[in-house]
Order: C-alpha cells, then structure tokens, then sequence
C-alpha cells in the first residue's frame, strides 16, 4: 500500500473534503465549508485528512461537544457550548481507498488526540447503514434514548443510529 499521510484538515484542504462528502452523503446530509471550519476552529487535533499519493484518501471531523445534544447537519458551532464527550461528526473514506484501513487509522488517531483533551465518552450519528462500521470499532446504540434526542437523530435520516462509546480507552 502506498503511504498513508495524516495531518491535521486545513482550510485549503476544504475543496477536497467537500467533494469527497459529495461522493459519499446525500445532499440532505452536507456541511457547509463554513460548518467544517467552525468544528476546526473547536478542535484542529479532533479533524484530520489522511492524503495517500497526493489524494485525499479520508477525512475525520470530530469536537468537544455536550453529551445527548448532536448538533444538527451544517451547523455551524458555538465554541462556548460545555464540552463533556468526543463527537465524532463525520469518517469518510474516497472509494479508492477503501478496504486499507484508513477509517480505523483516523478514528485510532482522532480518539487518541480527544482522550488527549480528557474526553473518555463519545458520541455519533451513524448515517447510510455505518452502524455495523461504528459497532466493531466499539460503539453501541442504547436501547432508550430520550424523546427529544431521537427527534434530532431522525434529522439524519430514516436509517440514523445514535451510538456511544462509554470508554474510549478500551478500543
């Protein structure tokens, strides 16, 4: 396999990360370039582009963000906002590099920069049939999630999963 470069996503990688999100979500499901650099600028360690000969191979968006309170698709964050848990916002992987391990290297990476930053608890909306990804990499779905959670949840549409990781030291 060629090398795999991981670095922390910039605004000039932005173009890149737009059009991989485009190949890989809905249009209901895309953020803005304004969006992503608002989870930037919460947590530059938490967003990182895997590049592997000169192409975006993946990307990870991640932040601090309050336990049971997804923000919603294309928000842009309130730095403010009380930061209890890791979220992971968004894995995408190009379909040329998929089967090489890159989503398990960035989520490895980005989960050891966020227990870096204290946060031992994550959260995720797992969108177009990831749940089955996001369970052997350690999240679950609870069985009972509050009423006004599952309302935010179903904005992500019919197939989203909430799931969480009550211990990111245990991979």
């Amino acid at each position: 396999m060629a090398r795999l470069v991981l670095r922390p996503m910039a605004p000039e990688d932005l173009p890149a990360v737009l059009t991989l999100q485009a190949q890989g979500y809905p249009a209901a499901l895309h953020d803005s370039a304004v969006a992503f650099l608002s989870r930037m600028s919460l947590s530059a360690e938490l967003n990182l582009t895997a590049w592997r000969e000169g192409e975006l191979a993946g990307y990870l968006v991640s932040h601090p963000w309050g336990a049971g309170s997804p923000p919603p698709v294309d928000a842009v964050l309130d730095p403010a906002t009380p930061a209890n848990c890791w979220y992971v916002h968004d894995l995408s992987v190009a379909q040329a590099a998929r089967g090489l391990g890159v989503g398990r290297i960035l989520l490895s990476a980005g989960r050891e920069a966020a227990m870096g930053r204290g946060l031992t608890r994550s959260e995720l909306i797992a969108v177009e049939g990831a749940a089955p990804f996001w369970r052997r990499q350690g999240w679950t779905a609870p069985a009972i999630i509050a009423p006004d959670l599952a309302l935010k949840v179903a904005g992500y549409g019919p197939a989203a999963v909430f799931m969480t990781c009550e211990d990111l030291t245990t991979p």
